[in-house]
């Protein structure tokens, strides 16, 4: 399915655009090489957005947003962030038997900034 509507100038713009997308995520992350894009890209914005619109994810449900590795692995993800800062646990109710897992600040102004700065790059991507 070819788009006669679409140039290969503005694929290639497109290109550089997504990739230029996933390098600023690196950047964001100090080019850490844990915080793989496909590994917590997922787990880091449905976490952020769910916090922002007042729907913070428990535990299973932010293990469920991401696509790859088994429970213990998604688990561990978690725990990695959350001791390097980036997202905290929190009591879902009073018996502490759920959690949610929400973004700290620090990774709220991480996410922020990369979404400003990659909606910039699309908008002169798209022109």
């Amino acid at each position: 399915m070819n788009d006669p509507g679409i140039s290969e100038q503005d694929l290639f713009r497109w290109l550089d655009f997504l990739e230029n997308y996933a390098r600023d995520w690196d950047r964001a992350f100090e080019n850490r090489p844990g915080y793989f894009t496909q590994e917590y890209w997922y787990l880091f914005v449905s976490c952020t957005v769910g916090h922002w619109r007042g729907a913070p994810l428990t535990v299973s449900a932010a293990c469920q947003t991401m696509k790859s590795g088994s429970n213990r692995t998604r688990e561990d993800r978690i725990k990695r962030a959350v001791d390097d800062g980036y997202l905290e646990k929190r009591k879902a109710d009073l018996d502490g038997r759920n959690a949610f897992v929400v973004p700290t600040p620090k990774l709220e102004q991480v996410i922020r900034g990369h979404f400003q700065r990659t909606l910039q790059m699309a908008r002169q991507a798209i022109g």
